[in-house]
């Protein structure tokens, strides 16, 4: 995992899993590909999906309340950019036009995903991690999610 950046974060009950990743989300969206390993990536596909489109109307309300044009153009950029993110829960094999792949451990250790961006939304050993991440470019950014014990 040479080369990498890690952060932890943290969910302590003001925000679920899927919004916390649709809202870092965006703030990633040109660094490339994103994967995202899940116990179960079909549910959390769909409340993430969900999250997204949620604050795409916000930047859509945004851009249509603003009279800066180089505002505008910024929004609306970021805007084409949202729409054309493409999201997936298939199999990394069948997923290759996917920008943002959901998929479960086991998944990810036979295929292992080429991006810039991993979520790791489930518990995870050492030994699992340079696996993950063995062919993830250097400079590459890995949020690893935790639960606040109380």
């Amino acid at each position: 995992m040479n080369g990498l950046t890690i952060e932890h974060h943290i969910l302590n009950g003001g925000t679920g899993l899927s919004s916390d990743i649709a809202q870092h989300l965006c703030t990633r969206l040109l660094p490339g590909r994103v994967a995202v390993v899940s116990k179960q990536p079909t549910a959390l596909l769909a409340s993430t999906r969900k999250q997204w489109l949620k604050i795409l109307r916000h930047v859509q309300a945004e851009r249509a309340g603003t009279l800066d044009s180089q505002r505008i153009a910024e929004l609306t950029h970021t805007i084409a950019r949202m729409r054309s993110l493409e999201f997936s829960a298939q199999p990394p094999l069948q997923a290759v036009r996917a920008n943002v792949s959901f998929a479960t451990i086991e998944q990810f250790i036979d295929v292992p995903p080429m991006c810039h961006t991993l979520y790791v939304a489930t518990p995870t050993d050492k030994d699992t991690l340079p696996e993950l991440t063995r062919f993830m470019p250097k400079h590459s950014l890995v949020v690893i999610y935790g639960v606040e014990r109380p």
